[in-house]
């Protein structure tokens, strides 16, 4: 498998796991308060960075063990290529979810609570879209 999409799965992998664990720490998202919101919010991007960087560290140590060669990861304008297409994807995808919690708090009340939550997640949703383009266009 390629060290590309060996990265990407794992980036895939990590933000999964944090968003999962923030799902369950929020509960009781209508009782809690906005620091308590805020806080595992925080928490939880910061268990992706951190999951995100020692799925990269244990799957490379483990591609290295199983091939027996160690992989060099090398960019060129096709992978740079690839990383614009997804960063587009992601803002575009960012972008719209933004606007809608924004009209939705303006308009129609939604509580800053479900606007903190749902700008954090439509921003990992975003990142995870993108990774899944960038796994598709390095198969094809």
């Amino acid at each position: 498998m390629n060290i590309k999409i060996r990265n990407t799965l794992g980036e895939i992998t990590g933000a999964s796991i944090a968003m999962i664990w923030m799902w369950q720490n929020l509960t009781e998202v209508s009782i809690m308060t906005i620091e308590s919101v805020s806080k595992v919010l925080a928490q939880g991007i910061g268990i992706s960075i951190i999951l995100i960087i020692a799925l990269h560290i244990v799957i490379n140590i483990l591609s290295s063990i199983i091939t027996g060669k160690y992989e060099k990861d090398i960019d060129d304008e096709r992978d740079k290529i690839y990383e614009l297409y997804a960063l587009q994807l992601s803002s575009l995808i960012f972008g719209i979810s933004l606007v809608i919690t924004l009209i939705l708090l303006g308009w129609f009340n939604l509580t800053i609570n479900t606007g903190l939550i749902a700008i954090t997640f439509s921003g990992f949703i975003a990142s995870i879209v993108s990774l899944f383009l960038k796994i598709y266009l390095y198969r094809y």
